[in-house]
């Protein structure tokens, strides 16, 4: 893969080379493989490329064609390759040598600005047409690749990451109030509410599945792909025919993400979703003698168990299942010892760009992700989105789909089959598909008269006179986002989550920034475009059948999947279950940090300092993991205050 950047003077003045260099500057910190520069008049454009993939070995960005005018940077992997050759007429023999960016050149001259629909992978590319005068920018499909992008006047500046457009505009790098506010007061691990929007003002994000075209006239956006729309349903005559239908999208999606100059990881969980493309993955590579590298986290040696039997924290009995199912993969354990939440924080910020809030998993995640490049992989394989998708089918949301078509039969019986494959009374089930049947603003009102203290924004460290300077109450509510009352949603409804563009910008940011800091790249293939487009054409009921929960992947993994992780129905894995109690010796630093941070007032403009303050005292005795929400509030303020405290450095040295 690769990290992208350019600058286009839309007035027509040349770029300026230091500029430029400043820019190229910022971006030595990563790893490439090589480096090139187009630079001419009022067009700059560059590319640092990692050598992923074989054809990235040979690949010249950005490149210059000459008879059409066009210059193009891009970061990018092309997975509809063998498409794309018959489409081109290329021979076998000639698509040994062709690159992932000469077939985005190839669909930009055919297709034009509709080039990205016909595109199937992870990409972000900037083509520069000099005849038009103008500049085509396009990021994929699930936001795999991150784009961003700083425009003033009669200046657009674009870039893999956020630091290198600083240079842009130099003197006026301010922080995004808005941003911010909303980063603090999302209830949960995202990190934005508005989808185009970044920390910074000024610099803003091309939300996925979109294209712009910058010329004279502006900036132009326009979303290029909408599944819920234009999917059409999947009818067919028997399970046996969607099931290889699934196993053909599938495989193709698994397969194609194995091309690498070197060897091909995997994070590994005792789940449906990384142990299928696990399996798949073997297979194929064991077709080529090689072999697949996987990476699970395990908590440390002294935890201590105090959840129910029904959440499995050490999940390495059923990854071994998969290494007797598929003897050419190699597992490493990874406790990560002596790291928790705290650890490397700084680094993170630095890495990120801007604050996280996935202090639970973070360590272990890229603990696993350094592990995997320094062991010689160049792809790394996640199956992050499974739930989503492939392994989709959750039983409620196939009741009240049933309950909203008037299939009252097929209900009560799917009822019947749940409440005997979970060992629960009927009445139990029944209960729970009342309140799910009665309108959302009945139980709101309702919860909102039992429950009239209730703070919506009580977990989380946002300063309230934030919360009303940028209105956030009220849209939060466009999308129910913290809410005393659940909200319960048919097979239709839980779709529009699927392909939600916040959730793919925020996996993308991540999983990109984490992978171009290590020379890897992450890739899931249950997120990948025909993947989700294939399980939206589906009915609800191949999700749900009998009471059984992800029905499709359990039937069609028969005989793939050892029938240990395929039929585990008793269990399920908890990831990072031991995230509290690695804090446990190091609370007092923590919370002394934390009391210094709250005595010198730098953050108080942003945080609720009183709620910070008493939270604070209620751990003073030691961390009890029923207060779950009030650490993970404690430790985002951290890293938020660790990450002004950057941010301010960064100005002054820039």
């Amino acid at each position: 893969m690769s990290a992208v950047c350019g600058i286009f003077n839309i007035d027509g003045s040349i770029v300026s080379s230091e500029k430029a260099s400043k820019m190229m500057d910022k971006l030595k910190i990563y790893p490439f493989d090589s480096t090139s520069v187009y630079l001419k008049n009022q067009i700059f454009l560059w590319c640092g490329i990692q050598h992923i993939t074989l054809e990235s070995r040979v690949e010249v960005l950005p490149v210059y064609d000459k008879n059409m005018g066009l210059a193009l940077t891009a970061d990018a992997i092309i997975d509809n390759r063998e498409e794309l050759f018959y489409i081109f007429d290329i021979s076998k023999k000639e698509s040994m040598s062709v690159t992932d960016s000469e077939l985005i050149l190839m669909a930009y001259k055919k297709w034009g600005y509709d080039s990205p629909k016909y595109l199937v992978g992870d990409f972000a590319f900037a083509v520069w047409d000099e005849r038009n005068r103008e500049l085509f920018c396009a990021r994929d499909h699930v936001g795999a690749r991150t784009f961003y992008y700083f425009y003033l006047e009669n200046v657009f500046c674009f870039c893999t990451v956020m630091k290198p457009l600083f240079v842009c505009d130099e003197n006026n790098i301010s922080l995004n109030e808005r941003w911010i506010t909303d980063f603090l007061a999302l209830d949960g691990i995202q990190h934005e509410f508005e989808c185009n929007e970044t920390i910074y003002k000024g610099i803003f994000q091309l939300p996925p599945s979109c294209s712009m075209i910058i010329d004279n006239k502006g900036i132009k956006i326009n979303k290029y792909w909408n599944p819920i729309k234009n999917v059409q349903p999947l009818r067919c005559n028997t399970d046996e025919e969607y099931e290889k239908a699934f196993i053909k999208v599938f495989a193709e999606a698994v397969n194609c993400r194995l091309r690498s100059t070197s060897e091909v990881g995997i994070m590994l969980s005792g789940g449906l979703d990384s142990g299928s493309i696990a399996c798949i993955a073997a297979k194929s590579l064991s077709k080529y003698d090689k072999r697949l590298k996987g990476f699970c986290s395990i908590p440390i040696e002294s935890y201590k168990n105090n959840k129910s039997k029904y959440y499995v924290s050490n999940e390495s009995k059923y990854i071994e299942s998969l290494k007797i199912r598929s003897d050419n993969i190699d597992v490493c354990y990874c406790r990560c010892d002596g790291k928790n939440s705290v650890t490397n924080i700084d680094a993170f910020i630095n890495m990120f760009e801007q604050p996280y809030k996935i202090v639970q998993t973070l360590y272990w995640y890229n603990d696993i992700v350094e592990k995997a490049s320094q062991s010689g992989c160049k792809v790394l394989l996640n199956g992050q989105f499974g739930n989503s998708t492939i392994s989709d089918g959750e039983f409620m949301i196939h009741a009240l789909t049933l309950y909203r078509n008037f299939k009252f039969t097929t209900l009560f019986k799917e009822i019947k089959a749940f409440s005997n494959l979970k060992k629960i009374p009927s009445s139990r089930v029944n209960k729970i598909l009342l309140k799910a049947i009665l309108p959302y603003k009945f139980r709101k009102s309702i919860k909102n008269i039992l429950n009239k203290n209730f703070d919506r924004f009580g977990s989380v460290p946002v300063n309230p006179n934030l919360i009303k300077k940028w209105n956030v109450a009220q849209r939060f509510d466009k999308k129910f986002y913290n809410q005393l009352t659940e909200r319960f949603l048919d097979y239709y409804e839980s779709q529009e989550y699927t392909v939600d563009p916040l959730a793919f910008s925020h996996i993308g940011a991540i999983e990109t920034k984490i992978a171009l800091a290590n020379g890897i790249i992450i890739r899931d293939p249950s997120k990948d475009k025909r993947v989700i487009e294939f399980c939206l054409s589906l009915p609800s009921d191949q999700f749900v059948r009998n009471g059984q929960e992800r029905y499709l992947i359990r039937r069609s993994m028969k005989g793939i999947l050892p029938d240990k992780i395929r039929l585990n129905v008793s269990t399920r894995g908890l990831q990072s279950a031991d995230w509290i109690q690695r804090l446990e010796p190091i609370w007092k630093v923590v919370s002394s940090e934390l009391e210094n941070i709250l005595e010198h007032g730098e953050i108080n403009y942003y945080i609720d300092h009183d709620k910070l303050e008493k939270g604070l005292i209620q751990l003073r005795d030691g961390l009890d993991e029923k207060k779950s929400d009030l650490i993970r509030m404690i430790l985002i303020t951290l890293v938020f205050s660790r990450f002004i405290r950057s941010f301010h450095n960064d100005v002054i040295y820039l």
